[in-house]
């Protein structure tokens, strides 16, 4: 007698631009290895990854096609789900980010006071408040990098009095797939969200 079998798990995958020079990335997707080999696996020869954790960068981890792999291998070059890193590409391409989709009820991206780098833990293109990040402390700033002009945007402010943030829409800027941003935040502070595609 046959039984089916079904899975709440929810695989997939983004394909997402990237330019030649400096890209603000986050991953997107849940993988059983985050380690760079296995979130971004095959990026033009001399690609860079510049991870920023605990207040400051890391060393830069760099992709060689010769080896082929990300060097070094250490404890830090990984790009878990919902954190973000500076990709420098020497020519444009197309990263395809693969892995489970987050659901849950709350799913949480916990931030430090001052800055950090994050990205969205659901792979959909939402404004802040969209996507969970609705009532962070007061004052706290997002910084959205602009590839395409290698600078940044105008920052957005979230206020309490208002409430909401200091943009042309009070939900705040928009995100992208597998994009990262800057958060500078007067205090710590937990960004969550509630999400299922079954």
């Amino acid at each position: 007698m046959a039984q089916n079998v079904y899975s709440v798990n929810a695989v997939g995958y983004a394909n997402v631009s990237m330019v030649a020079g400096f890209n603000l990335i986050a991953n997107p997707f849940s993988v059983a290895n985050d380690q760079l080999d296995a979130v971004l696996s095959n990026p033009p020869d001399q690609t860079v990854v510049y991870r920023f954790v605990g207040g400051t960068f890391l060393p830069p981890y760099t992709y060689y096609t010769a080896l082929p792999g990300w060097d070094p291998i250490d404890g830090n070059s990984s790009l878990p789900l919902g954190e973000g890193a500076f990709l420098y590409s020497p020519s444009a391409f197309t990263a395809t980010f693969v892995g489970e989709v987050a659901q849950g009820s709350p799913i949480h991206n916990a931030f430090p006071a001052g800055f950090s780098i994050k990205g969205s833990k659901v792979p959909q293109q939402a404004t802040a408040s969209a996507l969970g990040l609705s009532n962070p402390p007061d004052q706290t700033v997002v910084y959205q990098f602009d590839p395409a002009g290698q600078t940044y945007k105008v920052p957005a402010t979230f206020y309490s009095a208002l409430p909401g943030w200091d943009t042309d829409d009070p939900a705040g800027p928009v995100v992208k797939i597998g994009e990262g941003f800057w958060i500078n935040a007067p205090a710590a502070g937990d960004w969550t969200r509630t999400f299922s595609v079954n």
